[in-house]
């Protein structure tokens, strides 16, 4: 359903389309919600934020803020924001009993007042409209009534709906059940040459302790890694390494569009499902910049099925390995260029370079 401020003229022709972010906002939104900034103002919250940046960056580096510690502080910070200011159940919830407490209309106002002769004229103000308030009252009663049993019927179906995800969640691997497949990859010297031409953010996601994120900084690139496990991040490989505790997908859903020079799926996007591989890499496209590298490095399938070491996780994950074949053409339906692979021992590297106009739509 389109907003109401929303603009319906279609885009010519080599007109850029308007982004839209997750959060209701997007570039076509009006930029008349306050006093413009001037220039000045501008360019120093652009420099405070940048030294905001390099500061938190360097604390990483030097061991400040381990992931487990980041992610704890994060949950109790989450837990004392006033109940109702955040997007959490408890927030929903002390809203829902808010608006129930705030949904009955009451005509009989107060008469009271230290004015002489006010309180008298109030309560003859209240005789003379009572039937008119009430006649109003009664409607925006009803109407209030049914509005609270339609939420609360809502908030029933939405709490059944979050149980099943939450179960989900507890057997998926991106969850506390079982960790991701951490493929022991090669990094191929074309691979090597191809992002080492690249300047920006290089993400690797399920980094486990962080090999992947030493071999690319090794190379001369700024990469980070973010682990949805968490459990191999307390013993990483380099302690200087920026490396986080969250799911990919939360951290996707934090990055702007386009803002990556070079994306590293490996770990869990072996074990989800087939829908929610091709999600993945979709948001990861979303947030590669055009002719990011894109790469997905994988456990070989076979290897999977036979390997006892990966007994518990063919038992309970909901999704298998693909065949470097299935990973090219996904690639190449979603507008990845450029596509090479290469094998290792019991692994394999897919990856390409994101096209200025990479989408689903095909899918």
């Amino acid at each position: 359903m389109s907003r109401p401020d929303q603009d319906h003229t279609s885009n010519q022709v080599g007109e850029e389309k308007p982004t839209e972010f997750l959060n209701g906002s997007g570039t076509a939104a009006p930029v008349n919600s306050g006093p413009e900034i001037n220039k000045s103002t501008t360019e120093f919250i652009s420099q405070l934020n940048a030294q905001i940046e390099r500061e938190v960056r360097k604390k990483r580096s030097e061991g400040a803020f381990p992931p487990a510690f980041e992610r704890r502080l994060k949950m109790i910070f989450e837990q004392l924001v006033p109940p109702g200011s955040g997007n959490g159940r408890k927030d929903f919830e002390a809203l829902l009993r808010s608006s129930d407490r705030a949904a009955y209309f009451d005509i009989d106002v107060p008469t009271s007042s230290q004015k002489p002769g006010v309180a008298k004229l109030k309560k003859i103000l209240r005789m003379t409209q009572a039937w008119y308030l009430n006649y109003l009252a009664q409607q925006l009663n009803n109407f209030s009534t049914n509005l609270m049993r339609l939420l609360y019927l809502f908030d029933t179906r939405v709490k059944k709906l979050e149980s099943s995800i939450e179960m989900k969640y507890a057997t998926d691997p991106r969850g506390r059940l079982v960790k991701p497949l951490y493929p022991n990859l090669d990094l191929p010297k074309p691979l090597i040459n191809l992002l080492g031409s690249l300047s920006g953010r290089v993400l690797v996601a399920d980094c486990g302790n962080g090999e992947i994120v030493s071999k690319l900084i090794q190379a001369g690139l700024d990469a980070y890694g973010v682990d949805s496990f968490g459990e191999m991040l307390e013993t990483p490989v380099e302690k200087a390494l920026d490396l986080r505790w969250q799911t990919i997908p939360e951290h996707l859903a934090e990055i702007a569009d386009k803002s990556l020079a070079a994306i590293f799926l490996q770990g869990s996007i072996d074990l989800i499902s087939s829908v929610d591989k091709l999600y993945l890499v979709m948001e990861s496209l979303r947030v590669a910049s055009n002719d990011a590298i894109v790469v997905i490095g994988s456990i070989d399938p076979e290897h999977y099925r036979s390997s006892e070491q990966y007994v518990i996780q063919r038992d309970i994950s909901p999704g298998t390995p693909f065949e470097p074949e299935t990973w090219a053409f996904v690639l190449d339906r979603l507008g990845v260029r450029e596509i090479s692979s290469s094998k290792g021992p019991h692994s394999y590297l897919v990856w390409g370079k994101s096209g200025s106009n990479s989408s689903g739509d095909d899918l």
